[in-house]
């Protein structure tokens, strides 16, 4: 099991900025500052927003045609057996979510299912999602590194004052630029937008 000290998420920070490319560990570290920092606001375990937010995109040190080949056979423990197969082949940049949190369990021994299930849901979002999973999805979006995004200004500062309709817009502005784009939209993100 994990023990939550500033010594041991260095470290993981550190085998990441081996394993990611120069760019994803700069957005890494950006997801994770803003995490914690919406932790702050919220109340929230800032630690765990913290890790959550590092290891969020772990599995994106692999290339979608190496994670097809991984996860073949893969389960996902917060979806039914066809989704992976759905996703692997109509939205494979949504596959690194999917397989994070078990490289999270295997490679750095976490076991929190609150930070397992923020790192899940951090591309699609779900409907129901806990504080942790709302500040994980929106630090993703908005974190400082990130290019300019439909909505990111509003959704910069809503998300300081209400995380819950920056998740909104989020969910909102992300299906109107796949849609614009003719790319997948997940279900999940459907239903995310149609609850909140």
């Amino acid at each position: 099991m994990f023990d939550f000290s500033r010594e041991n998420i260095d470290l993981i920070k550190a085998d990441l900025k081996e394993k990611l490319p120069e760019k994803r560990y700069e957005h890494t570290l950006g997801v994770a500052y803003t995490a914690a920092a919406l932790a702050m606001c919220y109340g929230e375990d800032i630690l765990k927003a913290e890790l959550a937010g590092i290891l969020h995109d772990v599995a994106k040190a692999k290339k979608s045609s190496e994670l097809k080949d991984d996860m073949k056979g893969y389960i996902d423990p917060y979806t039914d057996g066809d989704y992976v197969a759905l996703i692997a082949d109509k939205a494979p940049q949504i596959l690194h979510a999917i397989y994070a949190p078990y490289l999270a369990k295997k490679d750095y021994k976490i076991e929190d299912k609150d930070i397992l299930s923020a790192i899940r849901w951090h591309t699609t979002g779900k409907k129901d999602m806990t504080m942790l999973e709302k500040i994980v999805f929106v630090a993703d979006y908005i974190e400082p590194n990130r290019k300019k995004l439909p909505d990111i200004d509003r959704i910069r500062t809503l998300s300081f004052h209400d995380i819950s309709e920056a998740v909104k817009v989020t969910a909102k502005s992300t299906i109107e630029y796949l849609g614009s784009q003719g790319m997948y939209i997940d279900k999940f993100t459907y239903e995310l937008s149609d609850e909140v």
